[in-house]
């Protein structure tokens, strides 16, 4: 489509944001925030937005703890120190609560205690759920919590009492995770057999970008038969992989240095011939691999990476396989410290 030149009429109409969205047919009613509920059982409860209580429960007028990143400053002070030392900051867990108001006096007694039961099978104690917010800015945001507490708020002798059939209640949300997170990004690549043919190995730089405003660790998988390299972040260093055989199938790397760095889809269970290799000095030396693939596949190589992945950053990450059709697929989570 040719670009058009605007004249002032239709400069200042762009000026304006309500002029520019009727202009536009962008729909008014979408820049609202909107909150749900997605529960254990599967449910989607609407709490704010557009479809605010749809499904008979809605959200109170005020929200704590959701917007912001919980953290704490440990600090050093001393008798013969002015003032104090700062030493770090720590990421807590986040406890968001807000009140949730069930039913309504258009609902029968029969309905409250439907929307009731439903309601709360679907925050089990025991077992996670989500919490989602939307807006025009954002997209979806979504964060695992579960309930960080019994629910306390007192209740009336009889919620259905004179038609009312309505109960508000006060709940605290956990989230150990204290960040909302998008769909990751996903990349793959493929080693090309002439390449592979003529260099021994192919390699490709995978460009993958970390959108969202807090530090990341990619993922990574890649596939057997044959041996993998990965670069570390944004450094210059390739980290070799273990060596994988056909019925290894694929390994799962997590360069996250809080989390186990390598899966294997089939790790093996160790039997009494390899065992005897290891034993054995002068057949270990000759048949080290082979020795190794009697062990799961984080124990057979050491295996460390080191560099994050800076917020709103393109990564361009080296993969390399020695295997004509061997994969290396990366996933790049995205996490944010707000809703919004």
């Amino acid at each position: 489509m040719p670009p058009k030149l605007l004249n002032k009429a239709e400069q200042a109409m762009f000026q304006n944001w309500d002029s520019a969205c009727a202009a536009l047919h962008i729909p008014q009613q979408g820049q609202a925030t909107r909150w749900v509920l997605l529960g254990a059982t599967g449910i989607l409860w609407e709490l704010e937005g557009r479809h605010r209580g749809r499904q008979g429960a809605r959200m109170g007028q005020l929200i704590d703890g959701a917007h912001h990143l919980p953290f704490e400053h440990l600090i050093t002070e001393g008798a013969y120190q002015v003032g104090a030392t700062y030493e770090r900051s720590n990421i807590n867990k986040r406890i968001i609560s807000f009140p949730v108001i069930l039913g309504g006096p258009k609902y029968s007694a029969h309905a409250y205690r439907m929307i009731e039961t439903n309601f709360w099978d679907s925050l089990p104690h025991d077992k996670p759920f989500w919490l989602g917010c939307h807006t025009m800015f954002g997209g979806w945001r979504w964060i695992e919590v579960r309930l960080a507490e019994v629910v306390k708020t007192p209740m009336k002798i009889d919620s259905v009492a004179f038609q009312n059939n309505t109960m508000q209640w006060e709940i605290k949300l956990l989230a150990c995770k204290p960040w909302y997170a998008k769909r990751m990004l996903i990349e793959r690549w493929t080693a090309h057999p002439e390449t592979v043919a003529a260099r021994g190995f192919d390699e490709e730089t995978i460009s993958i970008a970390n959108r969202g405003d807090m530090p990341a660790r990619f993922l990574a998988m890649y596939t057997g038969p044959g041996r993998a390299w990965i670069q570390d972040g944004i450094t210059s260093r390739m980290v070799e992989l273990p060596l994988l055989t056909s019925k290894d199938g694929y390994a799962l790397v997590d360069s996250n240095e809080g989390a186990r760095t390598l899966t294997g889809a089939t790790d093996p269970v160790d039997n009494i011939f390899y065992d005897w290799i290891r034993g054995s000095r002068i057949l270990d030396f000759f048949l080290h691999d082979i020795a190794a693939l009697g062990v799961p596949v984080w124990r057979r190589k050491y295996v460390r990476f080191t560099s994050d992945i800076p917020p709103r950053t393109v990564a361009n990450i080296k993969v390399r396989h020695d295997t004509a059709g061997g994969q290396v697929i990366l996933m790049m989570p995205q996490r944010f410290t707000r809703p919004v």
